[in-house]
């Protein structure tokens, strides 16, 4: 690679942190705003939010822990595995949301891109944003009841620097996946094809530990699996487990983050000819 591409490519990537952070207060409008009107006119209004995530978290609880009596950790109680499922759950739910809105981000706001000049990268980081805000919530809880309960205070200083490392990475594969969708409309309904597949060969409902010699050597190519290995490891014992999975989620975080936005610097003017 010459030395003009990297730093094409280092470019690409500055000038996108750098748009977003230069427009934050926008984007955080965009986002109170984006929050806010998906529960306009019902009668719970952003009560809705919240109440989706927990029916959704309450029926893999019991089919996963009470009906299939799923048993992870030392003690093999149903409480450690319902803290397993959620220290996945949650994370995984911020990241299908954010992958899915931002796959389409460019497609919804078709009119906005093409009669109105701005960093239109930060409609993708809005849909990545979003559901960080709104689960952030149930995280919060989460971590403050395993903190009180189990005493494990290294959460407080290690799941902040995790949870960024999400946000890359989900920005990453939005910019990505929003700017293929922009040429190729059928990535967004490729994109829902992923999610479904993507929680069950990822091991958030299940162990690792439960899959076969030769599935198990393939979890180190897939993106998803160092995150969810550090958030389970974490809210069960307290720490990192293995330090090796914090190199490989910030490579695979720096990998998409970087692809991403050169992918989406290099192409985003053309958005406006092509929706």
């Amino acid at each position: 690679m010459s030395l003009l591409r990297i730093k094409e490519i280092a470019t690409s990537t500055f000038d996108t942190i750098k748009n977003i952070f230069a427009f934050r207060h926008i984007l955080f409008q965009l986002v109170v705003r984006e929050i806010k009107g998906r529960f306009v006119g019902s009668i719970g209004g952003l009560l809705w939010h919240f109440i989706n995530p927990i029916l959704t978290l309450i029926i893999y609880l019991f089919v996963f822990v009470y009906v299939f009596k799923l048993r992870v950790g030392t003690s093999g109680g149903a409480g450690a595995s319902a803290v397993y499922i959620m220290a996945g759950l949650f994370p995984w739910m911020i990241i299908a949301e954010g992958l899915l809105r931002g796959t389409s981000s460019m497609i919804e706001n078709a009119a906005l891109i093409q009669k109105t000049y701005f960093p239109t990268e930060i409609l993708a980081a809005k849909a990545v944003v979003a559901p960080f805000l709104s689960y952030g919530v149930a995280i919060l809880l989460f971590t403050i009841y395993i903190c009180l309960s189990h005493g494990f205070l290294m959460l407080v200083f290690i799941l902040p620097f995790i949870l960024m490392l999400q946000l890359f990475f989900t920005l990453g594969v939005s910019l990505l996946s929003a700017t293929l969708s922009v040429f190729f409309r059928d990535v967004m309904q490729l994109m829902n094809i992923i999610i479904t597949f993507w929680i069950y060969v990822t091991p958030i409902l299940y162990p690792a530990s439960m899959l076969p010699e030769w599935a198990k050597n393939f979890m180190y190519v897939n993106p998803l699996y160092p995150f969810m290995s550090i958030y389970q490891s974490l809210f069960l014992s307290g720490t990192l487990g293995n330090w090796h999975m914090l190199l490989l989620a910030a490579l695979w975080s720096a990998a998409f983050f970087v692809t991403g936005a050169f992918v989406f610097n290099k192409l985003k003017y053309e958005f406006a000819d092509w929706l």
